[in-house]
């Protein structure tokens, strides 16, 4: 008996956002991009998943409760492999509005961080939004692990 095997990928683009030509490089690039996540009641996760010129090219959406969203690394990294990437801006709002990230929040970032590097892919930083326009970048704070 003989079996095949396909593995098929195939780019779905969300019409609420802006893929064509979208470059992310830099801290307020991700914040205008992440803007409406301000607004949410529940917290949310988004991945930009980046290709090598820091062009938009896969957005990974994780709804979560009134103060928590479950990340998976695991399928964070799978995203961005599927999808070609070479870098991801992680951004998540916390709808308390504080923004001090938890250890969950670091402890996370850490993991994908370095799972990501071991594949070639970089992350490029990992922002909180919280009320008004406040933000916590973990790159501009200096725990961003390399």
């Amino acid at each position: 008996m003989r079996y095949a095997y396909r593995i098929e990928t195939r780019k779905v683009r969300e019409k609420d956002f802006p893929y064509s030509g979208q470059r992310l490089s830099c801290t307020s690039d991700a914040l205008a991009f992440a803007r409406s996540l301000r607004e949410s009641d529940i917290e949310k996760f988004l991945c930009l998943h980046l290709d090598a010129r820091n062009k938009l090219n896969c957005i990974q959406v994780i709804n979560g409760t009134h103060n928590q969203a479950v990340v998976y690394p695991r399928e964070i990294i799978r995203h961005s492999l599927l999808s070609g990437s070479s870098g991801m801006i992680l951004v998540h709002n916390h709808p308390s509005g504080g923004i001090t990230p938890s250890e969950a929040d670091i402890r996370l970032t850490t993991i994908i961080a370095e799972m990501a590097k071991n594949l070639g892919v970089l992350v490029h930083d990992h922002i909180i939004l919280g009320e008004g326009e406040s933000f916590f970048s973990f790159r501009e704070s200096g725990i961003m692990p390399c």
